[in-house]
């Protein structure tokens, strides 16, 4: 029974039988089969660590090492192979399958990847034994930290309560050793805001007004990191949101504007603008006409004035009163405008001769008693004679008598309206008084 000899090798002497006696020696030399059932496989995971950042071809284990450890020094392992199983994280290192040391290819970042896991598979086959492998790296403080911009921008009502606390500023560690050595300042010191040296906490000390102090405050902050003895700076911001809080304003108390008498109905007069010191979204403003009048109207939303009908003769001046309300408050102002009505009866009446229309009495009828109008192709003159006394002339507003008036019998005095209608079909009336 070979297998049972202690010997690495044994004699063998063949004796041949002829005629002659001969002697055959030999060594045979007995090669012994690994006995697998002795090697033990483990169980537990190996794990190693190594620093983040550590050169390439750094040695991170022996594969060798840990088996004959767990072997006794068997003899065993210096029969065993060994290789990768790949995966993506056995592209990161590299094995030597017959020392099994295990080095890095590259250098490793923990904040990109900190642990690695793979299996590695030993040979030969009958011994059916996987290794599973973790790699862990250490943290180690590589990386300069920064403000969290997040915390750096806040949003605020004007009119604020003092004082208010609006937030705390934040570092991002991406090593996250949570080391904590900071401190907080403002670059130029202002008594509207503190932050606080180690938290980072923002107070306001002033109540802010949107129309005075803009729309953004920005103040320049500090970051002394003495760990990794650096300054970091950035810039705070602190957006102002509008209230609707100021009411509209106009720029006079009195206005004076003038027109012509004979402006045509629906003729833009004028143009009122009352301002707010809220921004357009807040300072919705709408136009009232507060006395009432049929004469003139205002467009509510843009402050436009019309004409709404022709003027009468006999007014000569006009006081309006116009309101402006803001959306949403319950603010307003007043203005007054003040309308001189322009006599413009000369372009079509000789105003010169309006007082001397004089009839004697007993006058047959048909005498020309004024021409009051302007002999002109432009202009067409009618009469306005209730009693039917008087009858005109259509192309020079010639005044001429119907009957024969006796003084002792008749009036003194009579008035009558003339009208005239140019070529735009402009309508004007003339009142005379008739001796």
């Amino acid at each position: 029974m070979l297998n049972r000899t202690s010997e690495e090798y044994f004699d063998l002497v063949i004796l041949i039988s002829s005629l002659s006696i001969s002697y055959c020696h030999t060594n045979i030399s007995i090669i012994r089969s690994p006995n697998w059932s002795y090697f033990i496989c483990p169980v537990m995971p190996i794990e190693w660590m190594i620093e983040e950042e550590s050169p390439i071809g750094t040695k991170i284990g022996n594969i060798k090492e840990i088996l004959f450890m767990i072997n006794n020094n068997s003899q065993l392992i210096e029969k065993i192979q060994m290789k990768l199983n790949n995966n993506i994280d056995t592209q990161t290192f590299h094995l030597n399958s017959s020392t099994g040391i295990l080095i890095s290819k590259f250098r490793l970042d923990y904040e990109q990847k900190h642990i690695y896991s793979f299996s590695i598979i030993l040979e030969p086959n009958e011994i059916h034994c996987s290794l599973i492998i973790l790699i862990k790296l250490i943290n180690i403080n590589d990386n300069l930290i920064e403000f969290d911009q997040k915390s750096l921008i806040y949003n605020i009502n004007e009119n604020n309560l003092i004082p208010l606390y609006i937030g705390r500023i934040k570092i991002i560690d991406h090593d996250q050793l949570f080391s904590f050595n900071y401190k907080y300042y403002l670059k130029n010191i202002s008594s509207q805001i503190s932050i606080d040296l180690t938290t980072g906490s923002i107070i306001l000390f002033d109540k802010f007004d949107r129309e005075i102090h803009g729309e953004k405050l920005q103040y320049e902050i500090i970051l002394l990191d003495y760990i990794n003895q650096k300054n970091l700076t950035n810039n705070l911001i602190i957006n102002i949101n509008d209230l609707n809080d100021h009411g509209p304003i106009f720029e006079k108390d009195f206005y004076h504007i003038n027109i012509n008498k004979s402006s045509q109905p629906g003729k833009f007069i004028f143009q009122i603008n009352a301002t707010s010191y809220d921004p357009i979204m807040n300072g919705n403003i709408s136009y009232y006409l507060r006395n009432s009048s049929s004469i003139f109207s205002i467009n509510k939303y843009t402050g436009n004035i019309y004409l709404n009908e022709y003027i009468s003769t006999i007014i000569e001046n006009f006081t309006l009163i116009i309101e402006a309300i803001e959306d949403g408050i319950n603010l307003t102002d007043r203005t007054n405008i003040f309308i001189s009505i322009i006599n413009d009866d000369y372009i079509y009446f000789q105003l010169d001769k309006q007082n001397q229309c004089f009839l004697d009495e007993n006058e047959p009828s048909g005498t020309i008693i004024c021409t009051i109008g302007k002999n002109s192709i432009d202009f067409i003159y009618y009469l306005y004679d209730p009693m039917n006394l008087f009858d005109i002339l259509s192309n020079n507003a010639t005044i001429i008598n119907r009957k024969i008036f006796d003084y002792e019998i008749d009036k003194h005095e009579y008035n009558v309206t003339i009208i005239v209608q140019d070529r735009k079909n402009q309508v004007r009336k003339k009142v005379l008084k008739k001796y």
